[in-house]
């Protein structure tokens, strides 16, 4: 754990904004800051922005899966989550619509009409193309197949921007923000007060010793939710092994459940699933 913490405190000197941690934590302190980067990213004019919240957990309802957003915040009729993305993944597509989802659930109280749901911007600042076109960036929204001329008008957008790409930006201030996002020079206004806010981070103690916990937490997290995996796999394998050994009538419940490290019920329940299965 010490040989960890050592190998987090050097790492911590060569982080950028790119960084998922220092993202957040310089984007939840500067509202300001927040509200240009949006306006930047959207061609859009933002009066009002509430402080933006960094990893907040949300969830549709006590069954369903939760989300945990990057950076969340809302304007008078709009609510925008951005999220860093460093590596490209084939699930961005549907978590972004899951995203979209629980914000539309989480913003509308029973009774209200449909009407009363504010815009919502799902936005992912990818450093690579996460589409393969070689677009700077993806902008969707719902439109009719048979006329893109009709549009859904549900108001609910998603963005990903491809930050490899950034010679192709729109504006010279969009240039410079993706060239340094992927940690090159920063050479606007805008980008050298980010630089300046990163810089200040790393030479704050307690900011590096709040990394060095989150970094820690954060691989806990993905150490647990592979052995869960591996753990459910492992159960499938014997539910399945259990299931053919019923089919073949090899044995009884008690058996079969003492042979495959299951429950008597669980393999009861097999039986009960599936016809086919009867045991001896």
């Amino acid at each position: 754990m010490e040989k960890s913490r050592e190998s987090l405190s050097q790492s911590w000197e060569n982080l950028t904004f790119a960084n998922n941690f220092l993202f957040c934590k310089i984007l939840e302190s500067d509202k300001e800051l927040c509200r240009k980067l949006l306006e930047l990213l959207l061609h859009i004019k933002i009066d009002h922005l509430e402080f933006p919240e960094t990893e907040r957990t949300m969830q549709g309802s006590i069954t369903s899966k939760s989300v945990r957003f990057d950076v969340y915040t809302k304007g008078d009729n709009k609510i925008f989550d951005v999220e860093m993305q460093t590596t490209i993944n084939k699930s961005l597509a549907k978590r972004s619509r899951y995203y979209q989802s629980v914000i539309d659930m989480d913003n509308l109280s029973k009774g209200e009409q449909y009407s009363r749901l504010k815009d919502s911007y799902i936005i992912f600042l990818c450093l690579d193309d996460p589409f393969g076109k070689n677009l700077p960036a993806y902008f969707f929204e719902n439109v009719c197949q048979q006329d893109e001329s009709v549009k859904l008008n549900d108001r609910a957008f998603k963005v990903f921007f491809n930050a490899r790409e950034y010679d192709k930006m729109k504006s010279d201030e969009e240039k410079s923000f993706f060239k340094f996002l992927r940690g090159e020079e920063a050479t606007s206004e805008f980008t050298k007060s980010i630089e300046e806010k990163v810089s200040r981070a790393k030479e704050n103690p307690r900011m590096r010793q709040n990394f060095i916990t989150w970094e820690q937490a954060v691989a806990e997290e993905a150490e647990g939710r592979a052995i869960s995996i591996a753990k459910d796999m492992t159960k499938q394998a014997k539910l399945e092994s259990a299931r053919k050994l019923l089919a073949m009538h090899l044995g009884t419940h008690e058996q079969i459940a003492e042979a495959e490290g299951l429950s008597v019920q669980e393999v009861k329940e097999l039986t009960q699933a599936s016809p086919v299965c009867n045991a001896i």
